[in-house]
């Protein structure tokens, strides 16, 4: 009688333990559908292509888990890609992930023989294409035949993508619009129409606001207007008329 009973109470602790086993396994099976990755949307992305990014994320090989992914963006290092600043993870949905990142401003773009080269403030290139981006100054003189994406500019050092930062931001807050914006050596040069202005190199907010007032008395002459040599207001300032550089 105690066997049976022995056996009986045995055959309870089996059967408790496959029916917590198989309540274990349905709860990790429902947890691993529900968190399985059905949709990502990306936001944040000005000139990276959205479907680049998505791309990025699906490369590793356990992004099918959105928590994964919430973890991994979180808390893990991963490869940051040369074009953007950050990537940050969340959950719209438990199946649905939302990657917003931030990408690097783009300081000025050089026409190349295979499309437009983009590039940031530390000479880095991180858009090459054949468009021309809206807002983006297209700059000249700088030699971008072997430019590759990711990599810094072979010309150049630090100083000139300082002034050409310095020239560009100025020069939109001024509201004025050069035809042309042209390294020269270490200095910037800026052409409006047949007037080509000397910058040197040492740029200054001064310097570019006296463009505009000196433009409208150049109107309809060609020539070089010097500002190299200009620190503030009352200094000296040349126009070379029918001479250009």
């Amino acid at each position: 009688m105690k066997q049976k009973k022995q056996g009986h109470k045995m055959s309870h602790k089996i059967y408790a333990f496959i029916v917590i086993l198989l309540g274990l396994a349905i709860l990790l099976l429902g947890a691993f559908l529900l968190t399985y990755v059905q949709k990502i949307e990306v936001e944040g992305n000005e000139y990276t292509d959205s479907q680049e990014i998505v791309d990025l994320v699906e490369e590793d090989p356990l992004s099918l888990n959105s928590l994964y992914l919430l973890c991994k963006y979180r808390y893990m290092d991963y490869e940051m890609p040369g074009n953007l600043r950050s990537i940050k993870v969340s959950l719209a949905a438990p199946w649905s992930v939302r990657v917003t990142v931030s990408e690097k401003k783009i300081l000025g773009y050089v026409a190349g023989a295979d499309g437009n080269v983009y590039f940031d403030r530390e000479g880095t290139v991180v858009r090459k294409a054949p468009d021309v981006m809206e807002g983006v100054p297209c700059i000249e003189g700088l030699d971008v035949s072997g430019a590759e994406l990711y990599e810094p500019l072979e010309n150049g050092d630090g100083k000139l993508f300082d002034s050409i930062l310095a020239v560009t931001e100025d020069v939109k807050e001024l509201e004025l619009a050069p035809d042309r914006v042209v390294c020269s050596g270490e200095q910037i040069q800026l052409w409006f129409g047949e007037v080509c202005v000397l910058l040197g190199d040492d740029i200054t907010t001064e310097k570019i606001a006296q463009i505009r007032p000196i433009l409208e008395k150049l109107e309809g002459q060609s020539g070089t207007l010097h500002l190299e040599h200009f620190m503030e207001k009352g200094d000296a300032v040349t126009f070379d008329a029918g001479e250009l550089p």
